[in-house]
């Protein structure tokens, strides 16, 4: 198989591990080495140190770690704190000068590519490509739940990821868009909140079949299940649409594998991964697709690495048929 799309990490997906301090950043690092990654992604404002003003000393250790285990950085998550003043939150000014900073700072660790939030206005997002072509970077914006190619400020995105800045700024589709269903343990956390297993089940075939919010709101449900039901249908009940892909492909620098919970190696059933991978390669994408686990939200004793072997092992039969 000609290998256009590469499975990468998002070093996120380690997340209990290294909070609890179980691995350093060197261990995740080699973690992602071990399991066969060669590309990483790593979320500055988790694992950078007095970030968001790292020093180059430490900036210059990251790059030499990601030689070390013979990882190539992919991308730099930058986090835009809108709340890091008490009195009042950041001015366009300062959104850019923070922006420009992040640049920088991924520039000096090895990163070809910065990721920034929605507090990037499309205004914003345009007065950036000056930074970026003087620097040779490119910086991208992550589509994520709920937000979906049909919401007006994303047709404003586009226009300019395909104008002035072409080839400059782009974005990361992240797979949660398409997410249909709950996964496991986001059920199990429902369980462990105050709902009863057999109303749950009916909440889940009400949202499967009818998406019918009233039968549940109307219905024998506590209130515990009732705002599950909400939940539910509010984050499940309009994914994105998969066929879109082709129209948008051209503008992602890269892809988010997002995952919560899988029980084998062969299907995701929240995630219509079969669908979506075949969608990205009959589109022509190339590049990569970051592992993202976030189960760790849900339940911390679940094993990361074992959930991002199944994800690999996944991925990997559907890219090879």
């Amino acid at each position: 198989m000609e290998q256009d799309i590469k499975l990468g990490i998002s070093l996120y997906s380690f997340s209990t591990e290294f909070i609890h301090e179980k691995m350093d950043l060197e261990g995740v690092i080699k973690k992602a080495h071990d399991m066969g990654y060669k590309g990483v992604e790593i979320v500055a404002a988790q694992m950078v140190p007095d970030y968001p003003y790292p020093t180059d000393e430490w900036l210059e250790n990251l790059r030499n770690l990601l030689e070390k285990y013979e990882l190539e950085p992919v991308c730099w998550s930058a986090y835009i704190d809108m709340g890091i003043r008490t009195d009042r939150d950041l001015t366009e000014e300062e959104i850019i000068q923070f922006t420009e900073n992040d640049l920088v700072y991924a520039k000096k660790a090895g990163f070809p590519m910065v990721r920034t939030q929605h507090a990037i206005s499309p205004a914003i997002f345009k007065k950036m490509i000056p930074a970026c072509k003087r620097l040779n970077m490119k910086l991208t914006i992550e589509m994520h739940h709920p937000h979906h190619p049909d919401i007006p400020v994303w047709k404003e995105y586009f226009e300019i990821m395909r104008k002035e800045g072409k080839g400059i700024l782009g974005f990361v589709p992240d797979f949660s868009i398409f997410q249909i269903m709950p996964h496991r343990l986001y059920l199990e956390q429902a369980v462990s909140f105050g709902c009863r297993p057999e109303k749950l089940e009916e909440i889940i075939e009400i949202h499967k079949n009818s998406k019918d919010l009233d039968a549940v709101m109307q219905g024998d449900f506590n209130d515990i299940e009732k705002h599950t039901a909400e939940e539910m249908f509010s984050k499940f009940s309009a994914p994105a649409d998969i066929s879109q892909i082709k129209d948008f492909i051209d503008c992602a620098f890269y892809i988010h594998g997002k995952f919560y919970y899988l029980d084998n190696d062969e299907h995701d059933p929240c995630i219509p991964y079969e669908a979506i991978i075949a969608e990205i390669r009959a589109a022509g994408y190339q590049g990569y697709i970051a592992s993202e686990y976030e189960g760790h939200h849900f339940d911390e004793t679940v094993d990361s690495e074992e959930q991002l072997r199944r994800f690999v092992a996944m991925n990997q039969k559907l890219l090879n048929k």
